[in-house]
């Protein structure tokens, strides 16, 4: 039996973070958009939406309610929804067990799973575990557990319902560990997810019985695959990184895992990243057998992208923050043909000033892919709100419509539903959405 606490040192060297696909729905903007603006703006100007009620004593503001949790002082790690009001939510506080809950988009509905004692023990390790987000597999919603790397948690049907979730250890493999796991995703009879720094794979259906095969991990000992520097050799554009950004608490799209394995992409050059690659991407279009490198002119070493995101395998944005340096260190890239690997190209994307220990933390989009926002902390303890109309290439500062209700909280997470629906979460029990 596995022994597990689960505690966040202020620099986590070695474990693994990979992300998870986008679940958005819909085109279109946010609700009471005005020349591009958020909701309950006027050229620019803040405003208060006055015809979406106060909820649950969180108050209203900007188009955007609060949504009260449990007071437990948990940072919300992701949404899905599979209508308005029809969603769920998952959040962890420090050292403590994560949870998993619904929410009819006012008020929270029911807890449905807990990541406690009792929960971890049949997953093969004793203390608690987080809950940090979904990947959805077809009809299937799977969620990314920190502290049980073999754990297979997910439901199909009612989401929002207890009796529909489900949780068995994911396979016999005994490469497993109490990391995390970052990004599911199948396609021809194949199952992969990042876990710990590695790419495993299966041909099993996921279960007790199934063995997943580590595909990569270049700076393992022995290095899998066993001959990549010879692979190297031959071909100079492929990557020796292994899919690994570390700091305190575990980023959320630390790397994409497409559902159906199209695409997959690492950052590179990241800091407490194991490698040797340049400051940039890894992607790989084989189910993570191998990653082509691209590299971002101009960024140091150290401080390669701690985020990414795709809503295609052409479609990607990978971000880079101001943790640790200076605030006019942080940047945001786009590629409009990310599946050509090594000959993709990516752009540099115009963005407004940040302030100093700038964090930029996730980026999610409306199923138009030309309209998203990306969340964060602008400064030691104030939330941060980007948008972008054209797919990424230009972002505005948008916190104002937020700031209300968010006050000094840190944003971690956000979701678009649809046009009118989305989701914006962060630390300290914050989740706010718009809509009715």
């Amino acid at each position: 039996m596995r022994m597990n606490k689960r505690l966040w040192p202020v620099v986590v060297l070695g474990l693994g973070a990979c992300g998870a696909p986008s679940t958005g729905t819909d085109a279109g903007s946010l609700p009471g958009a005005d020349s591009g603006n958020l909701p309950g703006t006027d050229s620019g100007v803040p405003g208060v939406d006055t015809g979406v009620p106060a909820v649950d004593g969180g108050g209203t503001t900007g188009g955007f309610r609060a949504i009260t949790l449990n007071g437990a002082d948990e940072r919300v790690t992701g949404v899905y929804c599979t209508a308005p009001n029809a969603c769920v939510v998952t959040a962890t506080a420090f050292a403590e067990p994560g949870h998993l809950y619904s929410t009819d988009g006012h008020a929270l509905t029911g807890t449905l799973l807990t990541g406690d004692i009792t929960f971890a023990e049949p997953l093969g390790t004793v203390g608690d575990v987080g809950f940090e987000g979904f990947s959805l597999l077809g009809n299937r919603l799977v969620i990314h557990v920190q502290g049980a790397e073999d754990a297979w948690v997910t439901a199909t049907g009612a989401y929002t319902t207890a009796a529909s979730w489900s949780s068995v250890r994911i396979g016999a493999s005994d490469g497993f560990g109490l990391n995390g796991q970052y990004g599911f995703g199948q396609h021809g009879g194949h199952t992969a997810f990042c876990g710990n720094g590695r790419i495993w794979d299966s041909t099993d259906t996921p279960g007790p019985s199934a063995l997943f095969t580590n595909v990569w991990s270049p700076n393992a000992i022995p290095p899998i695959p066993a001959d990549i520097d010879a692979q190297r050799t031959a071909d100079p554009t492929l990557c020796n990184t292994d899919p690994n950004v570390s700091v305190a608490e575990p980023y959320l799209q630390s790397l994409f895992v497409a559902s159906d394995l199209g695409i997959i992409v690492s950052p590179s050059g990241a800091l407490n990243q194991y490698g040797d690659d340049t400051a940039g991407v890894c992607i790989s279009t084989d189910g993570g057998h191998h990653f082509h490198h691209v590299e971002f002119p101009g960024i140091e070493m150290g401080r390669g992208p701690n985020g990414v995101f795709c809503t295609s395998s052409d479609h990607c944005i990978a971000y880079g923050d101001g943790y640790f340096v200076g605030p006019d260190q942080a940047y945001i890239y786009v590629s409009n043909n990310a599946s050509m690997g090594a000959a993709s190209t990516w752009t540099k994307a115009t963005v407004p000033s940040f302030v100093e220990d700038t964090r930029l933390r996730d980026v999610f989009f409306a199923p138009d892919n030309t309209t998203g926002w990306l969340v964060g902390a602008a400064g030691s303890g104030a939330p941060l709100l980007l948008r972008t109309t054209d797919g990424g290439a230009t972002w505005t500062d948008q916190t104002s419509m937020i700031r209300a209700l968010a006050g000094s909280v840190r944003l971690s997470v956000g979701y678009a539903y649809d046009a009118t629906h989305i989701w914006i979460g962060g630390e300290h029990d914050t989740l706010l959405t718009t809509g009715n």
